[in-house]
């Protein structure tokens, strides 16, 4: 990954996570309720970005984004935005490493002065 890439990964995954929170909230509250469309609009968009950070590495094969005309649950969306949060956490640990305590994103196979989280297990 390069600098623009990396500047966009922390965009989108803080942007999901961001979703992924207030989406869980209506979903434990009304799971089967529809989403309404301007915000599936927006976790559409987010999706997008996603879809181009994560490439061959998406979640599903098959899935771009939600139908807007076949609005989905509010539990659909968090098994969903789970699954991207998942993929891009795996696209990040592959793109990090340690150096002494701290973490740093690689740049052209070097260290950079991106320093980053430490990486979450992924549950299997």
């Amino acid at each position: 990954m390069n600098k623009k890439e990396i500047s966009e990964f922390e965009q989108v995954q803080a942007q999901l996570q961001g979703l992924y929170i207030e989406v869980s909230s209506f979903a434990k509250k009304k799971p089967d309720d529809a989403m309404n469309s301007f915000k599936l609009k927006l976790i559409n968009q987010v999706i997008k970005k996603a879809n181009n950070l994560l490439a061959k590495r998406r979640p599903f094969d098959d899935f771009d984004q939600f139908e807007i005309d076949d609005l989905p649950s509010n539990s659909d969306i968090v098994v969903m935005i789970s699954q991207y949060l998942n993929s891009l956490e795996k696209l990040r640990a592959d793109n990090i490493q340690s150096n002494m305590r701290r973490w740093y994103w690689v740049i052209e196979g070097k260290l950079s002065d991106i320093q980053t989280a430490e990486p979450k297990k992924i549950k299997d």
